[in-house]
């Protein structure tokens, strides 16, 4: 009788504690959305014009099969909206949204898609902007939660112009600069043309190394060679095809410094010239056999003639 009494009681004094638990995941259950949604970014900084390229995901929780986009509905949008608008103006480019339309998801299937976040959100302008990603279902949005990025100029290293023999009116500014990016600095080449103001995507020309000034040459053919150090070792030579109405990467080229490579076949030949020196230095201590067979021969008694008495 005790034991039992003593077991009710037990069960009476846990109850209060395991029932908010409970209460709890009931809740979450309920508050699942019949869509899940993320979105995933490359870096939290983009040198002005760079391709921005950005990872969404779009998940059913349903036992049906759901369809998104259906009639004028979009699948899912982008909210993109830059830190200091008081009005939270949406700088996405496309209302009919950013995933194919209809889409249709198995039950419990997962969707990723990757987009380019530069062409589906005005981007032209430097500064903070926050950044989501919506599913919508039934005409209600599911959102991510906000992304902080930010479009920054990046330091000038060299700036050059190209001119159009037929297209006299037409510039081209290039412009190198440099911005960090995994803790490592990258160099980046801006290009934009005046008067229209066409902007063509900055390209990230691979890791900068500030011993030598990177060199330009503009040929007149619009081929456009750029040579900047990356390493101690190495030069990355870039070039690129420029005429008026595109601007084409070709190449891209490692170049090992000669300088640097005659100071790194010395450090390996280094430990064999050791190796000669030392035996040479061996050679010179130790007698040579002629040396010895003389020796030899002063060591030994003189043999004379002997008087006898």
């Amino acid at each position: 009788m005790r034991t039992l009494l003593r077991t009710l009681l037990l069960a009476a004094a846990l109850l209060p504690a395991l029932a908010p638990a409970q209460i709890a995941g009931a809740a979450a259950e309920k508050r699942l959305g019949p869509v899940s949604v993320g979105l995933a970014l490359d870096a939290s900084s983009y040198v002005l014009g760079e391709n921005i390229n950005v990872r969404v995901l779009v998940r059913n929780n349903t036992p049906q099969p759901l369809t998104l986009g259906k009639g004028d509905q979009p699948s899912g949008v982008f909210e993109v909206t830059r830190a200091n608008d008081t009005q939270r103006r949406n700088l996405a480019r496309d209302p009919r949204g950013c995933l194919p339309r209809p889409l249709t998801l198995k039950p419990g299937e997962e969707r990723v898609f990757d987009l380019n976040l530069t062409v589906a959100a005005n981007l032209r302008e430097q500064g903070k902007y926050f950044v989501a990603f919506g599913a919508i279902v039934n005409g209600i949005r599911y959102d991510t939660q906000l992304k902080a990025i930010d479009i920054v100029p990046g330091g000038v290293i060299l700036e050059g112009t190209q001119l159009f023999a037929n297209d006299p009116k037409r510039q081209r500014h290039l412009t190198l600069v440099r911005w960090p990016r995994g803790h490592i600095d990258r160099l980046f080449l801006r290009v934009e043309d005046t008067p229209d103001g066409r902007r063509f995507p900055t390209v990230m020309l691979g890791a900068y190394l500030p011993l030598v000034k990177p060199k330009l040459n503009i040929a007149p053919n619009g081929e456009i060679v750029l040579l900047h150090r990356a390493t101690p070792d190495y030069y990355v030579r870039n070039v690129f095809w420029s005429l008026p109405g595109e601007f084409v990467r070709r190449s891209t080229q490692d170049l090992l410094d000669p300088a640097t490579a005659d100071a790194a076949r010395l450090n390996g030949l280094r430990g064999d010239l050791d190796s000669l020196i030392q035996r040479a230095d061996a050679q010179k201590e130790k007698p040579d056999h002629d040396t010895v067979e003389r020796l030899h021969e002063n060591r030994k008694p003189h043999s004379g003639s002997v008087k006898t008495r």
